[in-house]
């Protein structure tokens, strides 16, 4: 399953402390290492192209692997029922970037995280989202949110399916001790009459069925 991690550089990875603060990046590292997640680029450098991204992964020793950069949305247009009034707005505009991202590259399933400082998102993609501390920069604390957020669900995908396996096991078993009990317990006079019919029935058939025989 593939997981991505939808990368904001100010106030993440660029702190106060200088750009690609040490410690945000030791952060990131460790945050790739535990969870195996692809990262791309939802910063405003991207808009500097892949190849820009790839110079500076390979200059500053960044960690993880870039696989794309969200698209750009420029404004959102709206428009009253009638025409007569238009207005543009960019709220959530990252959000829409991210989404887009996904629907053209991401195949089900898959899961995802946003670290950004910003909470300028989706409402859909709030469970998703890491908001970090612009002063701070990516801290531990962000990571294991983030982790938790990538891998839990395996593990809660792993437990349903084996309590639902435990389940049918234990509904198996208490079929065949049903079954067992009322053989044991059923009368022998009653199970001699059972068998009789059977024979009859049997009898019946061969009587009609010549084919049988």
């Amino acid at each position: 399953m593939e997981k991505y991690i939808f990368l904001d550089f100010d106030g993440v990875i660029n702190t106060p402390k200088g750009k690609f603060a040490k410690k945000a990046v030791a952060n990131l590292l460790h945050l790739v290492e535990r969870s195996d997640a692809k990262i791309i680029i939802s910063s405003t450098w991207r808009l500097q192209g892949m190849e820009y991204i790839q110079q500076l992964w390979q200059e500053y020793q960044l960690p993880g692997e870039v696989i794309g950069l969200t698209p750009s949305c420029n404004s959102i247009n709206f428009s009253n029922v009638d025409g007569q009034e238009e207005w543009q707005g960019l709220h959530g505009c990252k959000g829409l970037e991210i989404a887009e991202w996904l629907r053209l590259n991401a195949k089900e399933p898959y899961r995802y995280i946003i670290l950004d400082d910003e909470e300028d998102f989706l409402f859909s993609q709030r469970e998703h989202l890491v908001k970090v501390e612009g002063s701070k920069g990516l801290d531990k604390a962000d990571v294991r949110v983030a982790i938790q957020i990538l891998n839990t669900k395996e593990i809660s995908q792993m437990k349903r399916w084996f309590y639902g396996a435990l389940k049918f096991i234990a509904v198996y078993i208490l079929m065949g001790m049903l079954f067992m009990a009322y053989f044991y317990w059923y009368p022998e006079k009653e199970m001699n009459n059972m068998n009789r019919r059977a024979l009859m029935y049997q009898e019946c058939l061969r009587s009609h069925f010549h084919w049988q025989e």
